[in-house]
């Protein structure tokens, strides 16, 4: 299916709709924080073009696999999230000259695209992105509390190469 939409074939009597599930490999960027299996969003996306202007809305419902940042353990992370922002062609943010502009709180709901093309698939992706937590950590996420050894000698995955994996050594000293 192909991921960018031409503006110029929106109807401005009709709205652009797409339906359908996101996987983990339609998300690149999130590789590093997604677990791979079942990673999936079910989404909706609309498009309503009016006088190069393109309003965008829809919805992302799904379960993400992620991992605890503390004891990397895997979690399940809910996901159920409505946007709705505001598309420019990307002309109108050069013809600021380099000028400063004051933005107020309605210009934060405003998204470029460029070349007469929308990328829907990424605008997905950026809401997935947005939907995460700051911190992923069990107990944040309804799980009992991470579990980690206080004993460096107890883990088992412990990274040698670590810049400060000396500091853990015994008979270090601190000058």
């Amino acid at each position: 299916m192909e991921r960018f939409v031409q503006v110029s074939v929106l109807s401005e009597s009709k709205v652009w709709t797409q339906k359908g599930k996101l996987t983990v490999d339609q998300m690149p960027r999130l590789s590093d924080v997604l677990l791979a299996g079942n990673s999936i969003l079910k989404y909706q996306i609309n498009l309503e073009w009016e006088k190069e202007q393109v309003s965008c809305y829809g919805n992302l419902a799904g379960t993400l696999s992620i991992s605890c940042d503390r004891c990397g353990q895997s979690l399940k992370f809910d996901v159920d999230e409505e946007f709705t922002f505001k598309m420019l062609p990307e002309t109108n943010l050069e013809s600021q000259n380099g000028k400063e502009i004051l933005l107020e709180d309605e210009d934060l709901d405003i998204d470029f695209y460029r070349d007469d093309r929308i990328d829907w698939q990424g605008i997905l992706e950026d809401q997935a992105i947005l939907s995460l937590p700051i911190r992923n950590l069990c107990e944040e996420q309804g799980q009992p509390a991470c579990e980690i050894p206080l004993n460096s000698h107890g883990i088992k995955n412990l990274n040698t190469e670590n810049p400060f994996a000396s500091l853990i050594k015994p008979g270090w000293q601190n000058n």
